[in-house]
């Protein structure tokens, strides 16, 4: 019993000692001012944390991560990168410096006939239940376990489009406000970039949430030359399954398949029901 009591307290030390809590901020590199709700993780996998409004986050790494890479990204900052076992040889920055990337403004001609404008995605009228199996739904909540931090739509496109707004249709919402961020990101060769200039948060009433919003996104000039993903993101950590959104289970899942991703710098991955039937998000993009 002895020995036994004493192998296990020399097993918790260990693993006491190869894990390390770590307390820190992200900061603008020029004027010192705290950045909020930056996306920090080991990359690929399902570890990692936002910054709060002030900066300040807080992270468990482990001896495991030593091969790994911890990233911290933020639109309109350039990316930082650390590999975690030369981290972990000296005190972890009380700081976290990003520098702010400098966006060359493309020039806008105005002509009197424009494109005419497409949409793209699935309407919610396609999206009632659905009984491919005992139990189906077409509702998928979130956010939740597996997918909880970000998720979305991806498009297919194969010329250069002008992202007006996003439809997202909704079916329930247990929150008086519902608060995200909107990302849109290019896809080229299965990489994924996020191609917008700054930050877009959407605030909005359940009212308006359940009214199947329109968000207009034409002042950000969004440009796209390739397949793209549209996601809304649980920057704040909002409590599990607070909206249930509107899906399709049918051949639209595979014209405009479900991706998420369950921490802030882990893999995307492609959302799919038992029997590995797509899953297609109730999101409509309108361009021009």
């Amino acid at each position: 019993m002895r020995v036994s009591l004493l192998i296990l307290c020399c097993i918790i030390s260990v693993i006491a000692a190869s894990a390390q809590n770590v307390f820190s901020q992200v900061t603008d590199s020029n004027t010192g001012l705290p950045i909020p709700f930056v996306n920090i993780g080991i990359v690929g996998k399902n570890i990692g944390t936002v910054s709060d409004q002030e900066g300040n986050f807080q992270l468990s790494l482990t001896s495991a991560l030593d091969t790994d890479t911890l990233r911290f990204s933020m639109v309109s900052y350039i990316s930082k990168e650390f590999n975690l076992s030369e981290l972990r040889k000296s005190e972890f920055p009380k700081s976290i410096q990003l520098i702010e990337k400098v966006i060359q403004l493309r020039e806008v001609t105005i002509t009197a006939h424009g494109a005419p404008p497409i949409q793209l995605g699935i309407k919610k009228k396609y999206c009632y239940p659905i009984p491919l199996y005992k139990g189906a739904s077409s509702k998928i909540s979130f956010p939740q376990k597996g997918y909880r931090h970000e998720i979305g739509t991806r498009f297919s496109n194969s010329k250069t489009i002008y992202l007006d707004s996003i439809q997202l249709n909704l079916a329930e919402c247990t929150l008086e406000r519902l608060e995200f961020r909107l990302n849109v990101y290019s896809i080229e060769n299965e990489t994924f970039k996020n191609i917008l200039g700054k930050p877009i948060y959407i605030s909005l009433t359940k009212e308006e949430a359940l009214n199947s919003p329109i968000i207009n996104l034409m002042k950000h000039l969004i440009e796209i030359e390739s397949d793209f993903l549209i996601t809304i993101e649980n920057y704040k950590k909002i409590r599990d399954n607070v909206i249930t959104i509107f899906a399709n289970f049918k051949s639209k899942g595979k014209m405009y398949p479900t991706y998420y991703r369950h921490s802030s710098q882990s893999d995307w991955v492609n959302f799919k029901a038992k029997k590995f039937k797509e899953i297609g998000l109730s999101f409509l993009a309108f361009a021009h």
